[in-house]
């Protein structure tokens, strides 16, 4: 069984940690730690709400600095296991994020746990896990360790194994479950599509877990229309929380069911693990001070604040993760899956992605990338994955360029338009004119490796902004 700090612990850690306190130029030593932990004091002197909210621009310039020091005091590069971002952005230098190693091997027993409790990864299944690996990113190994610690036996193909073997692997070892990022998930089964009839009868997976981003019902659908009925899950992490959070959505179908977000997911969490605060979405983030922050209840949507009980040595405490969601008991008959000894310990995140207010700009009109991704879902138009490219346009001086990537279903499909149609409805849906039209190019893709994705974690980069 896996074990948790309690929040006491990592308060009095933090206190003296340089993520937090400025007049600290090193992390504490394990002797320090200990002191800390033993002090009766601890418990009267520090509250969660003393504490202020964690950004990531803060988080990344400490960790550059503490990466770079080669003292013999800086105990943030002893003994820890390295984890870089898998960026998303695609600007910048991904964040090297350090965690003690026995700490990050007991989160992973936590989560395999939590996806065994929640009927993820079974014995019987042989898993083909397609999650990217090497460069420096720790998709593969982390999502291997874990599927294996809940009791899964995995064929390690990574992203970068060629689709025909993939499908090779699958027939040859009776693979029943898929695991990957979202995108790589949907590029192989496009390649699946392709094949003939015969090929992908020999094909029976009847699970996927991905990862990364959201799978709204039209992209599920699509996988279903490839592979037949499938069970889905997911799981939820980050290089600065590690793996906390798992979904089963055929658990969960009732609750997203009601949900007016097509793209959200309902994720089960273990509250001895992570401590979850709920902010208002109306809050400026960058400057409210933490005696005036106002905590959301169950049930309220806003920013996601989170204070990781699972890491001592370098504490994640009010960390602001970007993300938008609303927390909720379990209902009844939910509950009633898991052990009477767990299941007062879980909670229900319902996690609607990132900020939604995100948005960019072109020529004179906004647009709010959550809005523009649920037009994107429109069953219709067969979009399997997008990307937003903006540069200055080379032939007309102050003007800006709109690249649209498209990857399509590779069989059109009942009910599915035409590269024309489709373009018709695009010129509708950005208020395309003459003027304007020349300014828009659309590209339509074959593969997610024609996508413009992060150098770590392959990722495709949602937007990107090239303009000077």
């Amino acid at each position: 069984m896996a074990s948790f700090y309690s929040l006491d612990d990592i308060l009095g850690v933090a206190r003296i940690h340089p993520f937090y306190s400025p007049a600290s130029n090193y992390p504490p030593a394990p002797n320090e730690i200990n002191c800390v932990r033993q002090s009766p004091a601890k418990e009267t002197e520090l509250s969660l709400a003393s504490f202020p909210l964690l950004h990531k621009d803060d988080l990344y310039n400490v960790i550059e600095r503490l990466s770079a020091d080669e003292s013999p005091q800086n105990m943030y590069r002893l003994g820890s296991y390295i984890s870089i971002t898998g960026g998303g952005s695609g600007k910048g230098v991904p964040m090297v994020f350090l965690t003690d190693s026995e700490e990050n091997y007991q989160q992973r027993v936590a989560i395999s746990f939590l996806m065994r409790a929640c009927k993820t990864v079974e014995p019987s299944d042989w898993v083909l896990n397609l999650h990217p690996g090497g460069n420096l990113y720790r998709a593969l190994d982390l999502s291997t360790q874990t599927i294996e610690l809940a009791g899964g036996n995995v064929l390690c193909a990574s992203h970068i194994m060629p689709h025909d073997k993939s499908v090779a692997a699958c027939i040859r070892y009776h693979v029943n479950f898929l695991s990957g990022d979202a995108a790589m998930l949907l590029n192989f089964a496009s390649h699946v599509d392709s094949l003939e009839p015969d090929v992908r009868a020999k094909l029976h997976i009847k699970k996927i877990m991905y990862t990364s981003e959201s799978m709204p019902q039209a992209k599920r659908e699509y996988l279903v229309s490839v592979f037949g009925p499938i069970s889905f899950f997911s799981a939820l992490g980050a290089a600065e929380t590690g793996p906390w959070a798992v979904a089963n959505l055929e658990w969960t179908k009732d609750i997203d069911g009601d949900a007016e977000d097509a793209h959200a997911a309902t994720f089960f969490f273990d509250i001895r693990a992570m401590h979850v605060e709920v902010i208002p979405l109306s809050i400026d983030l960058k400057t409210i001070r933490p005696d005036n922050l106002e905590l959301l209840p169950e049930g309220k949507t806003g920013h996601l604040v989170l204070t990781s009980l699972q890491r001592l040595r370098n504490p994640l405490v009010r960390y602001v993760s970007g993300d938008v969601g609303s927390l909720h008991s379990l209902p009844p008959e939910v509950a009633s899956r898991f052990d009477p000894e767990l299941r007062s310990y879980l909670r229900l995140l319902r996690l609607y992605g990132r900020d939604q207010r995100f948005s960019f700009k072109w020529l004179s009109d906004y647009y709010e990338v959550d809005k523009l991704n649920h037009v994107m879902q429109t069953p219709e138009w067969g979009i399997l994955q997008w990307q937003v490219i903006l540069a200055d346009d080379q032939k007309m001086e102050g003007s800006d360029s709109f690249e649209l990537r498209l990857l399509r279903r590779s069989s059109g499909g009942q009910g599915i338009l035409t590269e024309d149609e489709l373009l018709s409805c695009l010129h509708e849906t950005f208020f395309l004119t003459f003027l304007t039209e020349r300014l828009f190019r659309a590209v339509f893709v074959t593969d997610v490796k024609e996508f413009e994705r992060s150098e770590t974690s392959g990722k495709v980069i949602r937007v990107i902004d090239r303009r000077k």
